[in-house]
């Protein structure tokens, strides 16, 4: 199968490499000038690493071959500032399926995505791009959700070798507005410059992260947006723990692993984070049902302060900042 890849970053990139070697023919598409053959990709897994040839490099202007499938894993800030007449020339005019993973349905909707098209993807894993041929996952067990297509289902089920599962749903909608709120906790976990686990073994940590969570949904439930639990990463399931047993989070993950979500992986290259588009659509869905956020747009406001003063040194050091 040809398979291109719209943002080459730490999810692309992972795919790409993996469905290379499953024999498909895959081209990452990413903003830079094309090189031609991309050299030898290492895919480190956690209990294994991989060498791949021949994923070919492609810029955005890049003439490529009418390809039989489009994955896109832009995050959402790259998502945001795309124009439509720019994704009509990449995506081109073809009939192609397009997988979109981890997207706000606004923004398909602003950029014509041709719904017969589109399908809705979410992956529930943490990649970590370490430079542009050398990416690792971390999650021992990855998810990739998405709504039901033979073709979608026929080819993640060749990743079952890797570790990763794949879960077909009938709309992707509700699932998208969990991952939505599961994703607010990118932005303050980043800002301590740690990985979630050790955030949470602090007892402020598991603090803003309760307060965080139980705003976005209450945000959710006021305007009537419906969420379906996430077979893994599920917001709600991590607010019941905390509240019920917030001591299993003592002591586990003092330290942080390489577990970095992409917020702090922008964070520490200096680039834009997606940190805005998450955190402020939580808040704008907010005010727009009548309920107004105190913890969600502090930690909003807050966030430029990192590039400006440095990292918070733990999760009560950012607590007592945004009290």
């Amino acid at each position: 199968m040809r398979i291109q890849i719209i943002g080459p970053g730490a999810m692309g990139t992972l795919l790409g490499g993996l469905l290379k070697l499953k024999g498909h023919d895959v081209g990452l598409r990413g903003r830079t000038a094309p090189t031609g053959a991309a050299g030898t990709l290492r895919v480190t897994l956690p209990d294994n690493w991989l060498l791949i040839d021949g994923c070919q490099r492609l810029g955005p202007e890049s003439p490529a071959d009418e390809p039989d499938l489009i994955i896109m894993t832009l995050g959402r800030h790259h998502m945001h500032a795309l124009r439509r007449p720019d994704l009509a020339r990449v995506i081109g005019t073809g009939d192609c399926p397009i997988a979109v993973f981890n997207a706000d349905p606004v923004e398909m909707e602003r950029l014509a995505v041709p719904p017969e098209r589109l399908r809705h993807c979410i992956s529930l894993l943490c990649a970590v791009k370490l430079q542009d041929d050398d990416v690792e996952l971390m999650t021992p067990a990855p998810v990739l959700l998405h709504e039901k297509s033979p073709l979608l289902a026929g080819l993640f089920k060749q990743l079952a070798g890797f570790g990763f599962r794949s879960v077909a749903v009938d709309d992707a909608g509700p699932f998208l507005s969990s991952l939505l709120l599961a994703q607010l906790l990118f932005l303050p976990v980043a800002m301590c410059n740690t990985t979630l686990a050790c955030f949470l073994s602090f007892p402020e940590g598991r603090e803003l992260a309760h307060l965080m969570l139980e705003e976005g949904i209450s945000a959710m439930q006021r305007a009537g947006l419906s969420m379906a639990a996430l077979p893994a990463m599920d917001p709600r399931e991590l607010m019941a723990r905390i509240e019920k047993k917030p001591e299993s989070w003592s002591g586990s993950g003092a330290l942080p692993d390489r577990s970095y979500n992409p917020v702090l992986q922008s964070m520490l290259r200096g680039r834009p984070t997606e940190a805005a588009q998450v955190n402020k659509k939580i808040v704008d869905i907010a005010s727009s049902a009548g309920l107004h956020l105190t913890w969600n747009w502090r930690i909003l406001q807050k966030a430029g302060r990192v590039s400006g003063v440095g990292f918070f040194q733990n999760p009560g050091d950012l607590l007592r900042s945004l009290a």
